[in-house]
């Protein structure tokens, strides 16, 4: 699909994570004048602490884009040299970084921003987990326009989809490919001024929090239905954890059974077999099928019970 009608039109497209990347390339598809990708510098990271770039860094590397990437976006040096190049258009998505109004003025023609949820709900910065984690039947992706206040901005279009045992890793796939539908089809009617942003509704406002490491270990003591979430949650990261006989265990995919209750403690390995390993949870049951062992490969719970004698063993 080519936008021949507005050909002239320069874009900052700002974004980091994977997620970013497919609408990216929908924009592209669009074939506009210019489009810079606005992203975070490289990290150091890893066991030898080298420097990284993120996904879509080196996604805009590889296809010839400028890039930007200041260490902060609102930085008076970088404002200043943004201002003089008279961008038209800012899209972010996935940025990570608070913008400022100076930020914003620096395009005649305004901003969006793509976020994957249904705002108001889930405003912040991790809307996906969070629709996952309070067991949301349908999510989907906003368009909206970026204000100081974060994702408070008026929305200009919303598309929904049903969710369906999906973990954030299945989910973002999912909601990245809408995502890039929606930007592809929207930009050229949003560049003809026939689309109106919608206030969105304060009464409805949810918000979504950082995803901390120690958010993904496994608490037993809840029910089946809340520890099968987390653990879809939180894949790929930080990736749910426990521990048997003192050692770290990462749980990578499971599904939630509801039974009578039997009064066995939570935690408690009660069966063993070809579908995984089923542990008793404060109410109900769960089948762990992914598991992680420290320092090991990824494998079925079926694998590793094979391999480790679990029974009468209690997860902690």
């Amino acid at each position: 699909m080519l936008d021949n009608q507005h050909p002239n039109i320069t874009i900052v497209y700002a974004g980091s994570d994977a997620f970013s990347i497919q609408p990216l390339k929908k924009v592209l598809s669009l074939k506009y004048k210019k489009v810079t990708v606005l992203t975070r510098p490289p990290k150091r990271q890893g066991r030898g602490m080298k420097e990284k770039n993120n996904p879509l860094a080196e996604f805009a590397l590889h296809n010839n884009l400028e890039t930007l990437m200041p260490e902060s976006p609102n930085d008076n040096n970088f404002l200043a040299k943004l201002e003089e190049k008279k961008y038209d258009l800012l899209i972010s998505c996935a940025y990570g970084r608070i913008m400022s109004e100076r930020l914003f003025g620096c395009f005649h023609m305004g901003n969006i921003n793509i976020h994957p949820s249904l705002l108001p709900r889930w405003r912040g910065p991790s809307p996906i987990e969070s629709s996952i984690l309070e067991g949301d039947k349908i999510t989907g992706v906003s368009l909206m326009q970026m204000t100081e206040e974060l994702d408070a901005g008026p929305v200009y279009e919303q598309r929904s989809i049903n969710m369906n045992s999906e973990n954030t890793k299945t989910l973002s796939e999912k909601l990245a490919l809408l995502a890039g539908d929606m930007i592809e089809s929207f930009l050229p009617s949003f560049f003809e001024g026939d689309i109106k942003a919608k206030q969105q509704d304060e009464r409805l406002v949810t918000e979504s929090k950082i995803i901390k490491k120690e958010d993904a270990r496994l608490d037993w003591n809840e029910t089946s239905e809340v520890i099968d979430s987390k653990i879809k949650a939180y894949y790929p990261w930080p990736v749910a954890h426990t521990y048997l006989d003192d050692k770290y265990l990462r749980i990578l995919d499971s599904e939630a059974i509801a039974e009578d209750e039997d009064g066995t403690d939570p935690g408690q390995i009660v069966d063993i077999n070809n579908k995984g390993v089923t542990v008793k949870c404060k109410r109900g049951k769960i089948i762990l099928k992914g598991i992680q062992p420290e320092g090991k490969k990824e494998m079925l719970a079926a694998d590793f019970a094979r391999g480790n004698n679990l029974e009468g063993k209690r997860f902690s």
